[in-house]
């Protein structure tokens, strides 16, 4: 199978592409010819997210972060942090975690697709599915989100 030759991010590109997502590659900060993932802007979501596909090598594992607009100042930092430790524990799927550095909040899923032979048209389905959950996981707690970090 053609496709099955791309890796995991090439795959995301190309499905993204044909949907008509404006995409931007995030490339290594020390080496910008390594690409480490693709980020884009949905238009279709309640809260303004932007959503950021990373992979891992092995096992292959494809990775969705949900990046919140919100940056959370450094005194704050803490607080926040066990606030997002009780809303994980209600998370059958999926993590809401805190960047320490930038203070920028994002709701993480990732899938162990190690060993699946997905056609092209599959594999475009799951990542709908993995965006759909990871973005209603995100806007199920934007009120809390808004409230707790300010803009």
């Amino acid at each position: 199978m053609e496709n099955q030759q791309l890796s995991l991010l090439d795959r995301v590109y190309t499905v993204l592409r044909k949907r008509g997502e404006e995409t931007e590659w995030i490339t290594s900060a020390d080496n910008h010819n390594l690409r480490t993932g693709i980020a884009f802007v949905p238009c279709d979501t309640f809260t303004p997210v932007s959503l950021l596909y990373t992979m891992i090598d092995r096992p292959e594992t494809l990775v969705i972060d949900v990046l919140f607009a919100a940056k959370v100042p450094e005194n704050r930092r803490v607080e926040v942090s066990i606030i997002l430790s009780e809303l994980n524990a209600d998370q059958t799927a999926g993590a809401f975690q805190l960047d320490p550095n930038s203070g920028y909040v994002y709701y993480r899923q990732s899938f162990v697709l190690e060993g699946m032979d997905l056609t092209e048209a599959q594999f475009a389905q799951l990542m709908k599915n993995i965006e759909t959950v990871a973005v209603e996981t995100a806007e199920a707690y934007s009120h809390i989100m808004e409230t707790e970090y300010p803009k």
